[in-house]
């Protein structure tokens, strides 16, 4: 019995050592490199700033620089590049969300919004709406799936099938979360939008 218990601590040691390792691993490299992303990124603006200031006698190729530095600008705010048409109306939604709308919300939802609309929406529409009806749904029944193996392992039930499902619906909950989160946030933003636009109307 005693062998069987060391080698089980050697083997859940050995599995944390790794693990952690994995994960300390990919974070320095994640970090790394935005931060070497974010120094580039700054060299640009001020070597488009230099070229500005230096191209006064050409007006069309100054303004050309100046919509570029812009576009550069909202990249470095923003976590991506934002186009010069759009940016008036990203600066006027932040502002009328202040404080319950990061910059960082805006960049993970930015692929889901509704780009018909005049003023900027998250509001989701047509395959994005029905995509994030599926991935509520699977997300819910991972949960289910995950809860009742537990209840199931707690009242005493025996047997690797069981623990299994509890991991692959943990695993199929975390990643669907994890694939999902723009869209997730972009249902977020929209909800923050229907209350926005229903407070003019209530007062």
């Amino acid at each position: 019995g005693t062998s069987m218990d060391t080698d089980f601590i050697i083997k859940l040691v050995t599995a944390i050592v790794a693990a952690v390792g994995a994960l300390l691993g990919l974070l320095h490299f994640s970090t790394t490199r935005r931060s070497v992303g974010y120094q580039n990124l700054k060299t640009e603006i001020e070597l488009l700033s230099q070229s500005i200031a230096c191209h006064e006698a050409e007006p069309d190729y100054k303004r050309f620089l100046i919509d570029v530095r812009k576009e550069k600008i909202s990249s470095l705010v923003f976590g991506i590049p934002i186009p010069n048409a759009d940016l008036e109306r990203v600066y006027a939604y932040y502002k009328q969300a202040e404080g319950k709308v990061t910059t960082g919300d805006i960049a993970k939802a930015w692929r889901f919004r509704d780009p018909r609309a005049e003023q900027l929406s998250f509001q989701l529409h047509g395959l994005f709406k029905a995509q994030y009806v599926i991935f509520l749904l699977f997300g819910l029944f991972c949960m289910l799936s995950a809860v009742g193996g537990l209840v199931a392992l707690i009242f005493g039930a025996k047997g690797n099938e069981v623990f299994a499902l509890v991991c692959v619906s943990l695993f199929a909950l975390f990643n669907t979360g994890w694939i999902s989160r723009g869209l997730f946030m972009a249902a977020h933003l929209g909800k923050l939008e229907k209350e926005r636009h229903r407070i003019p109307n209530d007062a």
